[in-house]
């Protein structure tokens, strides 16, 4: 028989219930041995049980709170638990700011939020399937859908009917806007792991009732499918029928149709043209209805002035309705602003706060901005070797909804090594990043893929 997995448990009192309720989670699976403080026998040395317990557990988690994150005695079991190599989780509990010496320990490692949790149920799903990776990863490099393309109140409603499904309400989760909402959750790894299959069948639910939505989403999946068949963008006679129903959906009045659309004319993909205006215009359209992605994206023409006149006013008021949303990448918003001065006074150390925000709410892309920081020194001196890191934590964004933070990400880390800066110059090794990052979307990994390939093949 295996030894079991032992599990220590490091959490303030006052987020007890959290903490008996994982407990309870891990001790009924087979093969595990959880503890915490309930297992402390009066009488007995607590630093030295725990330290000994925590030498011989495998894993160990510490439950994020308001009380935990300034716990002394908290900070003193993470740090013993790094020096050993244990395997770290952090759930938070709540959503607080942590001290600079806890974020420095937890930064490498993905997060669960037990807050965010659409049920018990699918948080389970969640804690288990960390623990269902090989022996020699550390945990937290398990994926686990949260894609973060939607606003608070979106995310709150998809944990609403997540929770309905498991209930058995299909009267309520079949009403067309119910599954579409669904539908999306699915699709990008809402509060819940991405499932394509289930996405297909709510947005065909919503399609039949008649949503524009779901038959919207039924449409791009199929564009996704081919461009991930093909590694390519879809031929125009491929795309041609499918971006013509799109265009109609989104005169009929289609957001996601809309926002697809406005993405289409913006890179010129699918066939369609460049054109930034009419994609602005798109935008706009969407962000005046209260979307907040499209929010942020009119946050960024305006200051830009891309598509439209450039006003750093508007700019921030559109990135301020998205913060208020609670849209995450609102957060790497404010950080572009601090960072380069010009819609507001410059500040880097407050543009590495909001994109360290932005990183714990689940933004990988952030992880990309402070190693921009550190890589062109902005704000810091030079440090090649930490702004690698913080590109290696932006290339485990998940593909649905943070694709750029891949394409960014893979770029970073392909220059890297084509260049040796911050690790051992490796062609063959930038090449691979590159070609990762191309196959991500990226253009500019394309040219420098081949660009190392044939520096490889001039080398042979």
């Amino acid at each position: 028989m295996s030894e079991p997995k032992k599990v220590f448990i490091s959490y303030s009192h006052q987020n007890a219930d959290a903490c008996s309720w994982i407990d309870s989670v891990l001790e009924k699976q087979d093969g595990f041995s959880v503890w915490y403080d309930k297992g402390l026998v009066p009488g007995e040395v607590y630093r030295k049980r725990i330290a000994q317990v925590i030498r011989d557990a495998g894993y160990f988690i510490i439950l994020l709170s308001e009380s935990s994150v300034n716990s002394d005695w908290v900070l003193d079991e993470v740090e013993y638990a790094k020096k050993l190599h244990k395997r770290i989780l952090p759930i938070w509990v709540e959503d607080v700011d942590i001290p600079d010496d806890l974020d420095m320990i937890l930064q490498r490692y993905h997060s669960l939020f037990w807050h965010l949790r659409s049920s018990d149920s699918q948080f389970e799903k969640s804690l288990l399937s960390m623990f269902d990776i090989g022996d020699d990863a550390p945990v937290g490099q398990a994926q686990v859908g949260f894609g973060n393309m939607f606003s608070e109140r979106v995310n709150e409603k998809m944990k609403d009917l997540l929770r309905k499904e498991e209930q058995g309400k299909f009267a309520e989760i079949y009403r067309p806007e119910n599954a579409c909402v669904l539908g999306e959750a699915y699709l990008y790894g809402g509060p819940c792991a991405v499932d394509r299959q289930k996405a297909r069948h709510y947005f065909r639910t919503a399609k039949y009732f008649g949503n524009p939505d779901g038959e919207f989403y039924l449409l791009k999946m199929q564009l996704d499918d081919q461009a991930q068949e093909t590694w390519d963008e879809p031929d125009a006679e491929f795309c041609g029928p499918i971006v013509a129903r799109i265009e109609e959906l989104a005169a009929a009045g289609s957001i996601p149709a809309k926002l697809c659309l406005g993405n289409f004319l913006w890179y010129g993909r699918c066939g369609c043209p460049v054109d930034l205006v009419r994609s602005a215009a798109l935008y706009e359209e969407c962000a005046r209805l209260g979307n907040a992605r499209a929010q942020f994206v009119m946050s960024s023409n305006y200051y830009y002035g891309e598509g439209v006149e450039q006003d750093y006013e508007l700019a921030k008021m559109y990135a301020n309705l998205a913060l208020e949303q609670r849209y995450i990448y609102a957060w790497r918003r404010w950080g572009k602003f601090y960072r380069d001065g010009r819609a507001v006074g410059q500040d880097y150390a407050k543009a590495r706060a909001c994109y360290e925000k932005g990183a714990r709410m689940g933004d990988y892309n952030c992880y990309n901005k402070i190693g921009d920081m550190l890589y062109h020194g902005w704000g810091c001196p030079v440090d090649y070797a930490a702004a690698v890191q913080y590109f290696e934590k932006g290339e485990k964004a998940p593909a649905y909804g943070q694709s750029y933070a891949l394409q960014r990400s893979k770029t970073a880390l392909g220059r890297a090594y084509e260049q040796g800066q911050g690790v051992e110059k490796d062609l063959a090794a930038a090449a691979d990043k590159y070609l990762e990052g191309y196959h991500h979307g990226s253009r500019e990994c394309r040219d420098a893929y081949l660009r190392c390939s044939q520096l490889l093949k001039a080398a042979d």
